[in-house]
């Protein structure tokens, strides 16, 4: 969420409903607790933190030996490799028939987009962490992409 500015988050369908929210502590209070004088509210009513999730922690860096997860292309240029954090569908473009947002040997800058991964009907853009050339493009436009999986190479 950090990564890409997303500061809630919230998912509906029928009775259940989730909120994600990138600020501190998410607390859990009960929907409707009962009224009590200030200051006299028991424990079981006062609002709990709750502990963060292990798959909203970022993943781990892979060295870049290792092949890409999910399948695609393994990286055979030396530099840094961008990796999906989403399974999804990877797209260079922001639209069908627009230019790509980035080509080989281009130079890109920390906050660049460099594609774009459809999750779950949300369009999430992948932007560069630092700044570089693009020494690989891993994945073919509109590919499927697993979590984790190398994206590109930029040195």
């Amino acid at each position: 969420m950090r990564r890409h500015g997303i500061q809630q988050l919230e998912v509906e369908e029928g009775d259940t409903k989730i909120s994600v929210t990138a600020h501190g502590v998410t607390t859990a209070q009960p929907a409707f607790p009962p009224a009590f004088p200030a200051g006299m509210m028991p424990a079981a009513y006062a609002p709990q933190a709750m502990a963060p999730h292990p798959m909203m922690q970022a993943p781990a860096a892979v060295s870049h030996g290792e092949p890409a997860a999910g399948g695609g292309k393994k990286p055979t240029a030396q530099g840094k490799v961008v990796k999906s954090p989403f399974v999804g569908t990877f797209y260079r473009s922001p639209s069908p028939g627009a230019e790509f947002f980035v080509e080989l040997g281009k130079r890109v800058k920390k906050g660049d987009t460099l594609c774009i991964v459809e999750a779950m009907k949300l369009m999430n853009e992948i932007e560069a962490d630092f700044d570089g050339v693009i020494k690989e493009i891993l994945v073919d436009n509109e590919q499927p992409v697993e979590f984790d999986q190398a994206l590109f190479v930029i040195e």
